[in-house]
């Protein structure tokens, strides 16, 4: 399964000048049920699926990083 995950490109000379977006395709393999629950959740809310694989793989890092502060290792 793939999904597209957007980050800002920022120039070196300028840190705060981010001028535009660029798409990484992350490989994401998922057992069956996973996969049926994700492509349920694309259909009853009418959106595509690489919008619910971003969601789903935010969500998932978003815990990551509370669990890096929560001992340090951030």
């Amino acid at each position: 399964m793939l999904s597209i995950h957007k980050s800002r490109q920022c120039s070196f000379d300028h840190p705060g000048n981010c001028d535009r977006e660029s798409k990484h395709y992350v490989n994401c393999p998922l057992d069956y049920d996973t996969k049926m629950r994700l492509q349920r959740a694309a259909l009853e809310n009418d959106v595509k699926m690489p919008v619910i694989m971003k969601a789903a793989i935010d969500q998932f890092l978003t815990g990551w990083n509370a669990f890096l502060k929560a001992f340090c290792l951030r």
